[in-house]
């Protein structure tokens, strides 16, 4: 898909958790954005104290199907804070962006099992990967695997439940790095749940996070066997 310019309106701005955000936008110079599930795209964020603006990415967690409007993450109390503070405010304003980016999408694995790994809003493009699928009636086996620090980190969790319901080829684990006493889920950071695959050849492993959880898992995906590993350092905001 080739990257172009387009003006977008924000609709709104949905508090998911107390750092998390869901933006959702309308195109407005244009009826429709041709993107791949996984794909970002660039906003151009003002700088109300300097006057100039800077660019950052964001994943869109959108279907290419419902592509008059566009729907993103962005984390209001981590990184690109200056941009995070524009967006919170951003509702009824029109926004410069340009996309799609990236060569992080699906890919043709029929034969194969599918493995999901995020961490944080890296869940982003894994999202939109998963919506697409559904969509599609697809029948391999879908795994999400994702990665949060606390319980009140969880967000798009009714959404999770009805899927793997309404899906039987689908399951996913939610895993906190930092839980409370109470916590009844998996406990420690999302590489650890690799353990419960004891043989990758397999699978297909689409992976979104931190430079360090990305390599970590990569690192032991090729331990365990051969398999295709697509991957995404995801810095929100940035």
């Amino acid at each position: 898909m080739t990257p172009r310019r387009f003006r977008a309106k924000v609709l709104s701005v949905r508090h998911l958790t107390q750092d998390v955000r869901e933006l959702t936008l309308k195109l407005v110079d244009t009826p429709t954005l041709d993107f791949l599930p996984g794909q970002s795209i660039a906003v151009t964020i003002p700088d109300g104290t300097s006057g100039l603006s800077f660019l950052r990415y964001y994943s869109l967690t959108s279907l290419p199907s419902s592509s008059h409007q566009l729907v993103l993450l962005f984390n209001a109390g981590e990184h690109g804070k200056s941009a995070a503070c524009v967006l919170e405010y951003s509702v009824g304003h029109e926004l410069e962006c340009s996309g799609p980016f990236g060569s992080f999408h699906l890919h043709e694995d029929l034969e194969r099992d599918l493995l999901f790994v995020g961490t944080g809003t890296g869940i982003a493009p894994l999202w939109s990967m998963l919506s697409s699928l559904f969509e599609q009636s697809c029948s391999q086996t879908m795994t999400l695997l994702w990665g949060l620090r606390r319980e009140s980190d969880i967000y798009y969790l009714e959404e999770l439940q009805q899927w793997a319901q309404s899906y039987t080829n689908f399951s996913y684990i939610l895993t906190l790095s930092q839980p409370a006493h109470h916590w009844r889920g998996k406990r420690g950071r999302v590489t650890h749940l690799l353990h419960e695959f004891p043989h990758v050849d397999h699978l297909a492993v689409y992976v979104c996070g931190n430079r360090k959880m990305v390599a970590e898992v990569t690192g032991l995906l090729q331990y365990k066997g051969m398999c295709p590993v697509y991957r995404e350092r995801h810095h929100e905001g940035q």
